[in-house]
């Protein structure tokens, strides 16, 4: 048998490829319930990929055997006592046999629903405004999904060959590293954006990627920063962050930052927008990107304006009564704009 350390990694779909499991679905014996047993003793995070597969593969193993008479006679009764009388005589006409086979034809078809949607089907996942998301992809790398945005995952199937993503918006990676079918090598992960590629093996580490700029910031380990062509890749160190776009245009940046600094850019995974006197465009266009509105500032008076501060990413009320507070300024939401006057000029 295998070494429990081989099934370390294992998903859901590991498991219905693997020879043992198969055999142990299609004969299980006490020694064999007693090594899974066991598997999952040792390796308690299997538990829910293993149930899962154990499930899927039953499914799919009963819908190419017949059922028994008893069922049969069963629902065939059933349909009879709920058809209306005209119905019933015709139905009176069809053969147990045929009720065996549609019975096998309607569980092999809701088997395969469920195996094309499981191992075959691409996903998008979405967070709305204010909205944050916890999303574990399937090698177990896990990813915080900020607000307004958008991450596109290949099928299970399609993982197998390539480990790859595509983000727009803003997420903070964990990357699991994976071991590569050498045994010596690990598996790249990919994390593609409209501007830049960003490949490593395991590490961690913030992708921002809006319209007007894409910034990545390394917290560990390692990546190559891919403009696809463009330029020679660019290899990041922990510490450092890149930004393309904004006022460089198509140019890489390239700099270590201070952990203080680094801790703001990750702050969102906290809840908090933290600002640290930034000029009015920033902070209306981060307010459009987190929670959906536009801020109109009237007057000259707030345009000058600076604020510091921290903004909680799920309350846009709160963030406007902060706002409103620091400036003096009352705050007038009208649908999906919000509007800053001094507070003389509301009644």
């Amino acid at each position: 048998m295998k070494s429990y350390q081989d099934y370390i990694h294992f998903q859901t779909e590991d498991f219905l490829a693997d020879l043992l499991f198969k055999e142990w679905l299609a004969a299980p014996t006490p020694e064999m319930n007693a090594y899974w047993r066991g598997l999952l003793r040792t390796h308690p995070h299997l538990e829910g990929s293993f149930m899962q597969a154990r499930l899927i593969g039953l499914g799919m193993a009963s819908s190419w055997t017949s059922f028994s008479e008893e069922y049969v006679d069963r629902l065939f009764s059933r349909v009879q006592q709920a058809a209306p009388a005209d119905t019933g005589r015709v139905l009176g006409w069809l053969s147990r046999r045929t009720w065996q086979v549609a019975a096998s034809v309607t569980a092999l078809l809701i088997a395969g629903a469920w195996a094309v949607r499981f191992f075959l089907m691409a996903q998008t996942i979405h967070t709305g405004y204010g909205e944050l998301k916890d999303v574990k992809l399937y090698d177990g790398s896990l990813v915080i999904l900020n607000a307004n945005s958008t991450m596109n995952l290949p099928s299970r199937f399609a993982w197998r060959t390539k480990r790859e993503v595509w983000l727009n918006g803003e997420a903070y990676f964990t990357v699991r590293k994976q071991p590569a079918g050498d045994g010596h090598t690990y598996r790249k992960f990919t994390v593609h954006t409209h501007r830049v590629d960003v490949t490593v093996l395991g590490t961690r580490f913030n992708i921002y990627t809006r319209p007007q700029k894409t910034q990545v910031l390394l917290d560990e380990g390692r990546v190559e920063l891919d403009r696809r062509g463009h330029e020679p890749p660019v290899l990041m160190r922990p510490g450092q962050f890149v930004e393309y776009g904004g006022q460089q245009k198509n140019n890489a940046v390239i700099k270590t930052i201070p952990a203080a600094q680094s801790r703001q850019v990750n702050a969102w995974k906290r809840n908090l927008l933290i600002f640290n006197d930034p000029g009015m465009t920033e902070l209306a266009r981060r307010f459009s990107e987190i929670y959906g509105v536009s801020l109109i500032l009237e007057g000259d008076a707030f345009a000058d304006q600076q604020f510091t501060g921290e903004l909680p990413v799920s309350d846009l009320e709160k963030s406007l009564l902060i706002l409103s507070k620091t400036f003096d300024m009352q705050a007038v939401k009208d649908g999906q704009r919000v509007y800053f006057t001094n507070n003389t000029e509301v009644p």
